[in-house]
């Protein structure tokens, strides 16, 4: 459903990209003068969702030329305060990406309104074909912006760490969907092995059979490769379910993990098995760490084994494994009853906690209000990958982690990929012994100032209604014209200040609009635009002011 006010907020939020980059022979009215009485504010969403989809092999953003269009679904227990960051709420949760953009925002109604005590939680899964189909897990517990990458495994050109085997027509089901000659499926190397029975009976969720011929494709992922880990579905904190049935807060550990998909020609998906299993046989990377024994692992450790539901975000413990040296090599074997991402892993729980550390950055010189900082978290115990980090960083105010595992010692090591600023090297990496303590986390920026800093300011009004000036508040994407680095930047209440442009250089700026991507290129050819006194068209006039 679509929210008139939101509407609204979103007509504005268009106009000033028009205005933005219109040029000067624009129709601009009279200044309105100086009585003024009424500035206009619409800026009633006060929490952002902005995903990125990103292609674990490339770090291209899928579809980032236009070619491509993802489906994003939202589930969980949330999706109802879920909305597209124009205000609609699709009927069936669904929402499709732009350039490898999606744009969501959190209703702004009591009900959800984020915080420690009414933490807003919810999935997106991602869908795509020639992709792996994988799903993130979302927490949030206080207004503000938040940006979430989610990697994409492509299955013909995989990241670092993952390997893939497609086999159509693997073997063939008779009309009860009962497989009728055994076959193993293994990736190469044989890293993972699959083995369908004879008998075996083959069921998608509505539990139709699947018939004729069955397409396999089996992926294995290394927990040691660092591009593998970023694409772990779920991320690699979270809420899971434990054997006993019990929730619980906390962390993996991986020890690697496996995707499976079967499908006949029909399209129909296996998702369970009748009379018989699935048998898996996985490599355990010698590498690993075990942190029961604290060290590498060793054949005789045991690891639990873990099912993944997109659909839920939440991973299901199912077995204890034992792992047994074979030819050189360490490896488990599961029995399946059901597919999904399987991974072996140990978890250790601890309440996490839904606002975190306190980050506060200080610069050695005046910067630009506000700015997007990013990193890479890893844990200090084995210096395995954690999580991307998304800071928007606004002075000295303060930034806090969401969603963090208690008593994790971890450190995060900073992109000085900016060309006005740079993280002290005192402070790259930050190492932090607990994520949810009170203590403050100090971060000095050192400011270079080579490049400049563009200020804006926009006021619109109606012509039937003078005394009311509008100013808008929206957020864009930017990049140099030669460059795919896209960077974030915001207008609040008719004023915007873009932080590390150069003079001279041509952007693309591109806004993600009611499910479609606008963008334009502007020529910055000086420091300072002012757009005051533009009157604005009828038709948004009566949208206003009814």
């Amino acid at each position: 459903m679509k929210y008139n006010i939101l509407k609204k907020i979103t007509l504005f939020a268009f106009l000033a990209i028009s205005v933005l980059v219109s040029d000067s022979g624009c129709n601009k009215f009279q200044n309105i003068g100086d009585g003024v009485k009424l500035i206009i504010d619409y800026n009633l969403i006060k929490t952002t969702v902005d995903l990125q989809l990103v292609d674990a092999s490339t770090n291209q953003l899928v579809g980032f030329d236009g070619s491509v269009s993802v489906t994003t679904k939202i589930t969980g227990d949330d999706k109802d305060g879920v909305i597209d960051i124009t205000g609609v709420r699709n009927p069936n949760y669904e929402y499709k990406s732009q350039m490898g953009f999606v744009s969501l925002a959190i209703l702004p109604e009591a009900a959800f309104l984020p915080s420690n005590e009414n933490p807003i939680s919810f999935n997106v899964v991602v869908q795509h074909d020639g992709y792996l189909s994988t799903s993130q897990h979302i927490v949030i517990a206080s207004e503000g912006r938040n940006f979430v990458p989610i990697k994409m495994v492509k299955i013909d050109t995989p990241p670092n760490g993952v390997v893939v085997i497609v086999t159509p027509g693997a073997t063939t089901t008779d009309t009860e969907g009962r497989v009728e000659n055994p076959v193993i499926v293994e990736t190469p190397a044989g890293r993972s092995q699959l083995e369908i029975p004879e008998g075996l009976i083959v069921l998608d969720s509505a539990g139709v059979p699947l018939q004729g011929n069955l397409n396999v494709t089996l992926v294995h992922f290394d927990n040691t490769e660092q591009e593998a880990l970023e694409a772990f579905p779920g991320g690699l904190s979270g809420n899971v379910t434990r054997l006993d049935g019990s929730a619980e807060d906390g962390m993996f550990y991986s020890a690697g993990f496996v995707a499976i998909e079967i499908s006949d020609d029909q399209g129909r998906k296996a998702a369970t098995f009748e009379n018989g299993t699935l048998a898996l046989i996985s490599e355990i990377n010698g590498d690993t760490y075990n942190p029961e024994t604290q060290a590498n692992v060793v054949a005789g450790d045991q690891v639990p084994l873990w099912s993944y539901d997109e659909y839920t975000g939440r991973w299901t413990e199912e077995d204890n494994l034992v792992i047994i040296g074979s030819n050189g090599t360490m490896q488990v074997l599961a029995q399946l009853t059901h597919l999904s991402y399987y991974n072996f892993d140990w978890f250790y729980g601890g309440q996490n906690c839904y606002t975190g550390s306190t980050f506060i950055f200080t610069a050695d010189a005046p910067l630009c209000d506000c700015v997007m900082l990013s990193g890479v978290m890893y844990r200090q115990s084995d210096n395995t990958f954690m999580k991307y980090v998304y800071m928007w960083v606004c002075g000295t105010d303060p930034v806090y982690t969401y969603y963090a595992p208690a008593g994790v010692p971890v450190y995060i090591v900073w992109d000085n990929n900016y060309s006005n600023f740079t993280v002290n090297p005192a402070n790259n990496p930050t190492y932090i012994t607990d994520l949810c303590s009170t203590d403050p986390v100090n971060i000095g920026l050192v400011v270079n100032n080579t490049s400049t800093t563009i200020y804006i300011n926009v006021e619109v009004y109606c012509p039937d209604n003078p005394d009311a000036i509008i100013r808008p508040s929206f957020g864009a994407y930017f990049r140099p014209i030669d460059s795919w680095n896209w960077r974030w930047a915001e207008m609040v209440t008719g004023n915007a200040e873009i932080c590390d442009v150069i003079l001279g250089q041509t952007y693309v700026v591109g806004i993600y609009y009611d499910g479609e991507w606008y963008e334009t290129e502007v020529l910055i050819d000086q420091t300072s635009y002012n757009y005051i006194g533009y009157e604005i068209p009828a038709d948004v006039c009566a949208e206003i002011f009814p």
